[in-house]
């Protein structure tokens, strides 16, 4: 059997669930995305968006570990720089 099968959904999707859809395209559009890694090889295991908080259970398809993790340790922050006071002055050589 050589044939391809194409998924097609049986029925149409009722009205309120598209406005959903469309809704939830909005709301994500000024978000950015960012990747979820192992902890223990480092693979890729899933994309969360920025504003996602809380635990989630995880399965990584490479070293075949199924864990929690707490989505609030593995962000990363920017690095901002603290304002100490001091600006040293350029000195010309003349």
């Amino acid at each position: 059997m050589t044939e391809v099968r194409a998924y097609r959904q049986k029925e149409a999707m009722p009205q309120d669930v598209v406005q959903k859809l469309h809704k939830s395209d909005e709301e994500t559009a000024e978000l950015t995305l960012r990747d979820i890694k192992c902890p223990y090889c480092g693979f890729i295991v899933d994309r969360v968006f920025s504003d996602v908080t809380g635990h989630k259970l995880i399965y990584c398809r490479k070293c075949k570990e199924e864990y929690p993790i707490n989505l609030g340790y593995f962000r990363r922050l920017k690095k901002h720089w603290r304002y100490t006071g001091y600006q040293p002055q350029k000195r010309l050589n003349r």
